[in-house]
């Protein structure tokens, strides 16, 4: 059995409470989400560290954001979140790593640290997600993005807006890790 986290223990009770909640079948969920069925079973059992790929057609299908999935559903809202107290999930398939670092129910924005590593290449081919902007920062490093046709080389200091309603690739084709913020903003936080 592969190695699973305490991150995801939280997805899997996350998936679970989300999937209840809107009724949905491990059957329906699915369907909706592209994600296996017994997938979708060996996550909910925490049996799974499932890929950002797979999770995020979960969260879409469950109306949350992937950062969402990483948080316990707890009705408190916090004004500071210390880096010591934000776990760091790594990705099994691209060893990238994110962190959450807004605190928790700040408004509906989710703000993500991540670090992906030299040569490692995330593709988020079929995103479906809840309506939002996203923006990426960039911090260290050279990150490229490519998205509806068009690609951007984004070096430190630089930041690029988005929706995410296209697909979407994240790519390190340096010999360095890239760190960089991603800022999902819900439309309904628009102003």
């Amino acid at each position: 059995m592969e190695q699973v986290s305490d991150l995801d223990q939280v997805v899997a009770q996350r998936v679970r409470e989300l999937r209840a909640a809107k009724g949905f079948t491990l059957d329906q969920l699915a369907t909706i989400s592209g994600v296996s069925r017994a997938m979708i079973s060996r996550i909910e059992r925490a049996e799974a560290s499932a890929t950002a790929v797979l999770l995020v057609k979960l969260g879409a299908a469950l109306g949350v954001t992937l950062a969402a999935l990483f948080e316990q559903d707890e009705p408190r809202r916090e004004t500071v979140r210390r880096a010591a107290d934000s776990p760091v999930r790594v990705d099994p398939e691209t060893g990238y790593t994110r962190r959450n670092v807004a605190p928790r129910g700040a408004s509906g924005t989710d703000v993500v640290e991540v670090m992906l590593p030299a040569g490692a290449r995330v593709a988020y081919d079929n995103l479906v997600t809840v309506p939002a902007e996203q923006f990426v920062w960039v911090f260290d490093g050279v990150l490229t993005l490519t998205t509806d046709g068009l690609t951007t080389e984004l070096a430190s200091g630089d930041c690029r807006v988005m929706r995410l309603d296209h697909p979407l690739v994240f790519e390190n084709r340096g010999d360095r890790p890239v760190r960089y913020a991603v800022v999902l903003v819900p439309d309904g936080g628009r102003r």
